[in-house]
């Protein structure tokens, strides 16, 4: 599991323009601490698949935060942008909407409360706990079988 440190505001980050790709709106907790690390923010639903328009697209911004898929994130991260991304993690999984609710509160922070995909599943609660930056993807492979 990741760890979000606590950090004094010296350690945070800042960036003259940021680039937000979210097709949600943003918890007011995760609005405020875009504000403390970007300058400027620009929103996008989602970043462009082929890698020369997303490569054009990133251009004027200094980081791009929020859901980025790690392929996208190793092209970033090689192009010299900053990847950040927001920490949610899931607290549980309850029958209700009411139990959803109860269980977001309960847990004193800002989250969101995933409805069930399909009937007779359960509602999904995931609270909001920072922002983490990609400093490093790294791949370990091994042969699994080896010829010769």
């Amino acid at each position: 599991m990741a760890q979000v440190p606590n950090q004094t505001s010296s350690q945070i980050p800042r960036y003259e323009n940021c680039l937000l790709v979210s097709r949600h709106q943003l918890l007011p907790s995760q609005q405020a601490d875009l504000e403390k690390i970007c300058e400027k923010i620009s929103k996008t639903d989602m970043l462009p698949t082929d890698t020369n328009d997303l490569k054009k697209f990133v251009e004027p911004y200094n980081a791009v935060i929020g859901v980025v898929p790690l392929v996208f994130q190793v092209q970033l991260l090689q192009w010299k942008k900053a990847v950040v991304l927001f920490y949610m993690e899931a607290i549980g999984t309850v029958g209700s909407k009411a139990e959803a609710e109860q269980l977001l509160t309960k847990s004193g922070l800002e989250g969101v409360i995933l409805p069930p995909a399909k009937e007779g599943e359960p509602y999904r609660v995931s609270v909001y706990k920072g922002l983490l930056m990609v400093k490093e993807i790294k791949i370990v492979d091994e042969f699994i079988i080896k010829h010769g």
